[in-house]
């Protein structure tokens, strides 16, 4: 190895692990780096692997039986002969197979709704005729996820205060609107504060950030182009759910 090899080497890690830090400290160097060089596997990785062991951990310890009426209690709308049924059917699957369902969907979640992301803003990009396209969005999307760890470091948390194995699913991120303290007496608007955390408004709006200092655009465009997608999908959310 050339000594130019071992000093890319070297500094591929601590151009990762510098960018890492400013994406939550100082987000304009980080979005300064990312226009130059638009990495990706770093943060997809982290993120994705992180997310992937602590759901692993959490199907591997959870009470199962207690599991399937705790996710059954939830369906106040159904007879009891449906319950029946459904019960009865996921009593047929083994913990292993509800764990490989739990991990799968988990990354084919983030990895959906990373590319949806990234294809909608470099769309966008398309549009407004500016020089950014799918690879440097992808990269912000990745990058502007690692918030995400916090909420992974308290489902360690939770699980580890819980040691009989009876923890909802819907109570495992302790950053959720819900578990923050949000009630609602609708068990739809319930499952969207669930379905909440601080974290993604937190990579939310550091995509703004980026969109506004890469584009050198105001807020209100910012905000509005970002935005949009959010809104388009609680907003159907809600009108199904106040209908």
């Amino acid at each position: 190895m050339t000594v130019a090899n071992l000093h890319a080497a070297v500094a591929a890690p601590s151009s990762a692990f510098t960018t890492a830090v400013n994406i939550l400290t100082a987000p304009s160097e980080a979005f300064k780096a990312l226009d130059a060089n638009p990495t990706k596997l770093v943060p997809l990785l982290t993120v994705l692997l992180s997310t992937l062991l602590v759901m692993f951990w959490y199907f591997t310890i959870v009470d199962f039986g207690w599991y399937i009426d705790d996710s059954l209690s939830r369906f106040s709308n159904m007879s009891e002969e449906q319950l029946t049924t459904m019960q009865e059917r996921m009593e047929s699957m083994s913990q292993t197979t509800f764990k490989m369902f739990g991990i799968a969907g988990s990354s084919a979640s983030i990895l959906l709704i990373s590319v949806l992301q990234a294809g909608y803003l470099s769309m966008a990009s398309a549009l407004n005729g500016d020089k950014y396209r799918f690879s440097h969005w992808f990269s912000l999307v990745c990058w502007t996820s690692l918030p995400a760890l916090l909420g992974v470091l308290g489902m360690v948390v939770t699980i580890l205060l819980s040691p009989n194995g009876q923890i909802s699913a819907l109570d495992l991120n302790p950053l959720t609107l819900a578990n923050l303290g949000m009630r609602s007496s609708s068990a739809s608007v319930q499952t969207l504060l669930g379905s909440l955390n601080l974290t993604m408004f937190w990579g939310a709006t550091l995509i703004v950030m980026a969109y506004r200092q890469w584009l050198h655009s105001g807020w209100v465009k910012a905000l509005s182009i970002v935005l949009a997608p959010y809104a388009l999908i609680f907003g159907i959310w809600s009108y199904f759910i106040l209908a």
